[in-house]
């Protein structure tokens, strides 16, 4: 087993806790199979133009630049020809200066300040496509393509296995060339890894990749490790129940009236929520997966706060609000510990079943039905445009009215996805040690030392 492996891993989006789950679980995956000495880094990719933010909430990650920043933000104070000459052309110049610098020439393509970057990918032993679901229409929008295609390009130049990490790949709309251009870097990929069934269908049917690289998985956030809060979140639980509630803001792509989709969205989950509370035994907490901080892109706490205000008045008060900063591992703990979770964020449930908690999913997306079909709770799964208030309460009330059977079904859905979970970091070792042992033998070039990296 190779020891002191680099690992890059690209197209992060750490200002979600989904993504954050993802990065974190992904190194603990690398340091277990490759030891403690593995060197794991994240090519930052944000709405601010460094990971300061992120760097102070999660200091156990290293985060480094990525080709985004070569092509929008390092010469933005240059808005001469030249500069904006540079920003255009990174794309291009990093590809081609990769496949140069595996023929023995300088980096002379390159400014002094994307050297730096380019030996990232130059000393990395393993490039990883970051798990999640940026490989999308939606989340890949026109102007950032070619960004991230020139990585992977940059990746296969250097002779690197690249791997894409248990991801949902799509859903494309009709007439969308991204598969297109994604083809050629996923075709020659070391593995791709699929987090459920429709993202292997895009990938064969879409994308076309035809060979045996292409494989079925789960969610890499399954593996993370719950941790108690360093701080009280909320009251300390008065009532015989505890539901939390993980809801956003979500975009209604095709939706005429995208405001009045969201109102009525809220609007049954207050009709939910109030349900709940009449009982008398319940109450609720409300915590989102996407948090107001410093460099987020996307505030979901005043969701919740819209819905606390359709409440009742007299109920009000059994509904208790998160805000502000929590880290992944801490909302696994403090939402597994509540009886139940409604919650229509992906990770949201996820986090809160490995932290312990039956959830009932609110799908927006093919994501969430097909993990919890891999898992065996699909009847778990309700969607976030139709479902009435009525049957999301009828589920709750079902889930809630035999607790130790309910609980039993999640604590063997949990053991079933961490499983496959697993695989993911299992198919990563066996392709990496077969594409180093080609390496060796002279079937691919051979990699560039540190030392013949420096300028």
């Amino acid at each position: 087993m190779k020891k002191n492996v680099r690992v890059l891993i690209t197209d992060n989006v750490i200002s979600n806790m989904g993504d954050a789950a993802i990065l974190l679980a992904m190194k603990s995956s690398f340091e277990e199979a490759f030891g403690p000495g593995t060197d794991v880094r994240n090519c930052y990719c944000g709405v601010t133009r460094e990971a300061g933010p992120f760097a102070k909430f999660y200091p156990e990650l290293h985060f480094t630049s990525t080709l985004w920043n070569a092509g929008r933000d390092w010469t933005i104070a240059k808005w001469d020809i030249w500069g904006r000459l540079i920003r255009k052309t990174a794309t291009e110049r990093f590809p081609l200066q990769a496949r140069l610098r595996r023929m023995g020439f300088p980096l002379f393509l390159l400014t002094s300040h994307e050297r730096e970057l380019f030996r990232e990918f130059e000393e990395a032993d393993i490039i990883s496509v970051a798990g999640g679901a940026c490989l999308s229409t939606s989340w890949t929008v026109p102007f950032m393509r070619k960004s991230r295609v020139a990585q992977y390009q940059v990746a296969h130049a250097l002779g690197k296995p690249l791997f894409v990490y248990a991801h949902s790949l799509g859903p494309f709309r009709d007439g969308d060339n991204f598969p297109d251009l994604l083809h050629d870097s996923l075709d020659h990929a070391a593995a791709v890894l699929c987090r459920d069934a429709e993202a292997v269908k895009a990938a064969r049917e879409q994308i076309k990749l035809l060979g045996d690289n292409v494989h079925q998985t789960i969610d890499e956030a399954l593996r993370i490790i719950p941790r108690p809060p360093s701080k009280l979140l909320a009251p300390e639980k008065k009532k015989p129940l505890r539901v939390g509630i993980c809801v956003h803001d979500y975009i209604w792509p095709g939706a005429a009236d995208r405001p009045a989709k969201q109102a009525d969205f809220e609007a049954r989950i207050a009709r939910v929520c109030q349900s709940l509370l009449e009982r008398g035994d319940t109450e609720l907490v409300f915590l989102t997966s996407h948090q107001k901080v410093e460099g987020s892109f996307q505030d979901d706490e005043p969701v919740g706060r819209r819905i606390q205000e359709l409440l009742p008045a007299p109920l009000r008060p059994d509904a208790h609000h998160v805000t502000g900063f929590v880290h992944p591992r801490e909302f696994s703990y403090f939402m597994g510990h509540c009886d139940l979770v409604l919650s229509s964020r992906l990770h949201g449930g996820i986090l809160s079943l490995v932290g312990g908690a039956p959830v009932v999913v609110l799908e927006y997306e093919p994501k969430s039905r097909g993990l919890m079909r891999q898992i065996g709770l699909e009847d778990w799964v309700l969607t976030m445009a139709d479902a009435t208030s009525d049957e999301i309460t009828a589920k709750i009330t079902e889930l809630l009215s035999d607790l130790p059977k309910t609980r039993e079904r999640a604590r063997a859905g949990l053991a079933e996805g961490q499983k496959l979970a697993k695989r993911n970091i299992e198919i990563v070792v066996e392709a990496a040690q077969a594409h180093w042992a080609k390496s060796e033998r002279g079937v691919l070039p051979s990699r560039v030392s540190q030392a013949e990296s420096k300028p």
